[in-house]
């Protein structure tokens, strides 16, 4: 773990590491041709050489600090036989879940569903150069349950915050049982060799006020401690999308060594308000980079 990345995080950095989110993709034009050999996006993400392709294409186009590995958050549901799809020109659509349905699969092997996602990090970790730290991801328990209860994506997700005040213990029960497995393909992805690993609460920004303690601070600080118990001391990067003044709280009690932040966020707020003994990252407009016509 000699790389910048990861000596980032342990403050002996030589320079600021730059990377970007989603950073393969639509917007590399030999990416449409790795997508054209799988029949559809889940068996793209469990296709380890299509996954290794697409994971290094950027750092032929960006002199980048970090390679990050090329899957999706929806492969968890996917792997509780929630039939995801992803629908062109529509976006992920699941077999959406009933609050109090008894049907949360408690016993899945993650490994095992997940074994392609492994094996790519493994020869990713044999390919990338030294230079280039690797990082792994997964979905926070929130956003996953989000997707899982609504069957696709949303602006309000309304159906999840309907059994946050109706259904709570079932809601939490699926929040713990999500957890277990966020935790166990973080694991995967840190014996394989990636060197940084980043949790993803993309619909944080949904959770009442009063409700994100239980519903994202406090999974994220389960999935880290079952991480360290196990010996797993790889960095950890956690992104509460839009999370506001929550922030404050998550970086201090979620056990995170980094946070990531969006772009509504004001650095020097930042900088007085959050946990000083973890590194801040992000904030950049996406829109910023989009040449204006």
């Amino acid at each position: 773990m000699n790389n910048v990345l990861a000596n980032f995080f342990k403050d002996e950095y030589s320079k600021i590491p730059i990377w970007f989110l989603r950073q393969a993709g639509r917007h590399i034009p030999e990416y449409f041709e790795i997508r054209k050999q799988a029949t559809d996006f889940i068996e793209f993400c469990l296709n380890p050489k299509l996954i290794v392709e697409s994971t290094k294409l950027p750092l032929n186009y960006y002199n980048l600090d970090a390679a990050i590995v090329f899957s999706d958050i929806l492969m968890i549901p996917w792997a509780m036989n929630r039939n995801v799809q992803f629908v062109k020109g529509i976006g992920p659509q699941l077999l959406p879940m009933i609050p109090d349905e008894t049907k949360i699969l408690k016993n899945i092997n993650v490994f095992e569903k997940l074994e392609p996602l492994k094996d790519s990090i493994s020869i990713l970790k044999k390919e990338l150069p030294q230079s280039k730290s690797l990082i792994g991801f997964a979905g926070a328990p929130w956003t996953l349950a989000c997707y899982m209860i609504e069957g696709h994506g949303s602006k309000d997700f309304i159906n999840i915050r309907k059994a946050l005040w109706n259904s709570n213990k079932w809601l939490m029960e699926l929040l713990e049982t999500l957890s277990i497995y966020v935790a166990e393909k973080l694991e995967m992805q840190a014996n394989a060799g990636a060197d940084v690993l980043m949790l993803f609460d993309s619909w944080s920004h949904m959770i009442p006020s009063n409700f994100f303690h239980e519903c994202a601070i406090d999974p994220t600080a389960r999935i880290i401690n079952t991480l360290r118990s196990k010996n797993i001391f790889k960095p950890i990067i956690g992104f509460p999308f839009k999370a506001g003044t929550s922030l404050i709280n998550y970086s201090y009690e979620s056990y995170v060594d980094c946070i990531a932040l969006d772009w509504t966020v004001d650095l020097n707020w930042a900088i007085k308000n959050l946990n000083s003994s973890i590194v801040i990252q992000g904030n950049l407009d996406p829109a910023s980079l989009i040449p204006y016509e």
